[in-house]
């Protein structure tokens, strides 16, 4: 039986006694690994490039762009990995961290983990996104999850028809400001140039759903695709463009 809760269910007398008596196995998917250094600012394998899924608020598609965009890169013939940071994305990948689940100060030495061990088996790592900096809820884990993956890059994800916080009285600022506000905080420890935007727009039609992605295009300069409608092709050539230019520039 495989388990997202927050609840850790092998740890109720109840539910362990009922699994072992019928041969079930119980799987914590948010448990995290006994032990979890603090971030180090430790150096991965050189040659890989990371890439940061950013939102602009909870549940807007950060682990859908980020799984299409795996897909896209290997389709292309790229080494690619994606890293999961939560209870779906374990579970749809078979491996990683629940980071909201990881004692506060852990939580961005386990996103370092992650991207450390994904960058010794491939040269292009996605990390998936948790919450968003704006959120008041869960943007200690948003932020601890970018410190500590030291992303080369970020992609930003946005559904355009929320204007607030999931929940909250909290208006979404305009695209450019969310990229200036990512880039800012990632600057702090590592700069990161969000490279590309991901529109989430499955609750519009063709018509709005190609003009929404135009007009936003237009206000960041950057790529900006659904990939669910176009693939994440768009997205893997944008980090790939920034890797290409940040090499020539003798940036790494």
């Amino acid at each position: 039986m495989i388990s997202g809760l927050h609840y850790m269910l092998d740890d109720d007398p109840e539910f362990a006694r009922a699994a072992h008596e019928h041969g079930v196995n119980l799987v914590d998917v948010r448990r995290p690994p006994a032990e979890i250094d603090v971030a180090g600012l430790h150096p991965r394998r050189s040659g890989s490039w990371v890439v940061t899924f950013v939102g602009s608020d909870c549940a807007v598609g950060k682990m859908t762009a980020a799984l299409e965009v795996v897909t896209a890169a290997r389709d292309l013939g790229l080494s690619a990995e994606f890293v999961a940071t939560g209870q779906t994305g374990i579970m749809l990948d078979g491996g990683g961290i629940a980071i909201d689940r990881v004692i506060g100060d852990f939580m961005a030495g386990a996103a370092e983990r992650l991207v450390i061990e994904a960058a010794e088996r491939s040269d292009w790592v996605f990390v998936e996104g948790q919450g968003s900096l704006l959120h008041p809820g869960y943007s200690g884990v948003t932020l601890a999850l970018l410190h500590g993956s030291l992303p080369d890059a970020m992609i930003l994800v946005h559904q355009p028809s929320r204007t607030h916080i999931d929940q909250y009285p909290l208006a979404i600022p305009p695209l450019d400001r969310l990229v200036a506000l990512y880039e800012e905080a990632a600057r702090w420890v590592k700069p990161a140039p969000v490279v590309a935007i991901c529109l989430n727009t499955r609750d519009m039609d063709e018509r709005n759903a190609r003009r929404t992605i135009a007009e936003a295009a237009d206000v960041t300069g950057l790529p900006v695709t659904d990939p669910v409608r176009d693939g994440g092709r768009t997205l893997v050539e944008a980090v790939v463009h920034s890797a290409e230019a940040s090499s020539a520039a003798g940036v790494n």
